[in-house]
């Protein structure tokens, strides 16, 4: 699903499109709470449990509703502001992983899909993912505001089902990770990591990643930049209206 940089993007411009003092004033709840679902790195928890959503069911599911099911007590307007930040962060990776999932990873790449969800349709919808996210790291004043923010976040937020140790790992980790330059042997490796192959096995893996990064550019040419700005445009306006009604903006 989207990486790191590309959720606190959307979270940022949700956070500028409402323009609210809440939202302003704990930018760095709100990017924590928009990074948090991929926190499993750190508890070893199952996707399902962080993301509300369950990859191998093919209906219809709603991520935000599950996530509120699980934690009623999160939903209450009488949160202080730094929960309801994060939480609001939270709701917008929920949104941009379950649109991903639905508009692009599954009819395009997936199982069903015509490309029949095998290793490289696979390794062209990461590749494309990482590629969007270098494209976004180039804004130097946006990565400078987001990892800032991040960095300077006391963590005062209370959602009961994060550990604050594993908060605190996962505030260093996700500092780390966006202060370092991308390259594609990063990605390599983390794709790798995903898929399941382990370092020197997988001759057909290491085949196809070397061809990396023209394969970004068959990738586009399949899906077309027009599918990849439908998403990034429907994910974002997804996520803002899913943070109005939960902030309960007028």
């Amino acid at each position: 699903m989207p990486p790191l940089v590309l959720h606190t993007a959307i979270a940022k411009n949700v956070a500028d499109g409402l323009n609210l003092s809440l939202l302003d004033d704990e930018r760095g709840s709100l990017y924590m709470g928009a990074t948090a679902p991929d926190i499993r790195v750190v508890t070893r928890w199952e996707r399902e449990r962080t993301h509300f959503f369950d990859l191998n069911n093919f209906s219809e599911q709603d991520g935000v509703a599950a996530f509120f099911e699980a934690y009623p007590s999160l939903v209450g307007g009488t949160l202080e502001p730094p929960t309801r930040a994060f939480v609001a962060g939270y709701l917008t990776h929920l949104v941009m992983d379950e649109r991903w999932i639905s508009s692009v990873y599954r009819p395009f790449f997936g199982e069903r899909s015509p490309l029949g969800g095998d290793l490289r349709a696979n390794i062209m919808d990461r590749a494309l993912q990482f590629s969007m996210d270098c494209d976004r790291r180039k804004d130097a004043e946006f990565m400078s505001h987001v990892v800032g923010a991040v960095a300077r976040c006391d963590l005062a937020f209370d959602v009961g089902f994060i550990d604050a140790d594993s908060l605190r790992q996962w505030q260093r980790i996700v500092t780390d990770m966006m202060n370092r330059t991308p390259d594609w042997d990063r990605f390599r490796r983390g794709a790798r990591r995903h898929l399941g192959y382990a370092e020197g096995a997988g001759e057909e893996f290491e085949e196809m990643v070397r061809s990396i990064p023209d394969l970004v550019d068959e990738t586009l040419k399949y899906l077309t930049v027009e599918r990849v700005d439908e998403f990034l445009h429907d994910a974002e306006g997804r996520s803002l209206a899913t943070v109005k009604e939960y902030l309960q903006c007028a």
